[in-house]
């Protein structure tokens, strides 16, 4: 009985810190309306779905939370659009202010300097919807971090 209770004793901190780690990391899993992952927020303006051409829309505002300017790299082919039946659709056009990228241009990312506290716009599109899709559920952007480079991140949105 003592062993067991010894036992228990030691092994409740070890399983309290892995719990501890999965909780901070689950924040940025969560899609949302509004979420913030490496300084920057991501805010949902409008998604919609224009059945007559096929065509879904995702407009979002992302905002630098950083004091000082910071290079957003948005790995473009990563970057998906996902309706109520879970399919997921390439970008057709994707721009970010004036930045505009097309698929057929072939570029893996898209550059941009964000500047403190000032919103800017980021309009993905992407056409040959299914025909019996209601809405766009989640928008996937996928965007390189800050500190680490070559590590990408990745934020979920949904309306």
């Amino acid at each position: 009985m003592k062993t067991t209770l010894l036992i228990l004793a030691l092994s409740l901190p070890s399983v309290t810190l892995v719990f501890a780690q999965n909780s901070n990391l689950e924040p940025a899993a969560k899609d949302s309306s509004v979420v913030v992952v490496d300084d920057i927020q991501f805010e949902t303006e409008q998604f919609h779905i224009d059945s007559a051409t096929n065509t879904a829309t995702a407009t979002l505002l992302l905002t630098s939370l950083k004091e000082n300017p910071r290079e957003l790299k948005i790995n473009i082919y990563g970057t998906q659009l996902v309706d109520d039946d879970r399919n997921a659709y390439y970008f057709s056009t994707m721009a970010l202010g004036r930045v505009l990228m097309r698929f057929e241009d072939k570029q893996n990312y898209l550059h941009y300097l964000l500047q403190p506290d000032a919103p800017v716009k980021l309009v993905v599109t992407a056409e040959n919807i299914s025909s019996t899709a209601a809405f766009i559920q989640v928008v996937k952007i996928v965007f390189e971090d800050s500190t680490e480079s070559g590590r990408f991140l990745d934020a979920y949105l949904s309306n």
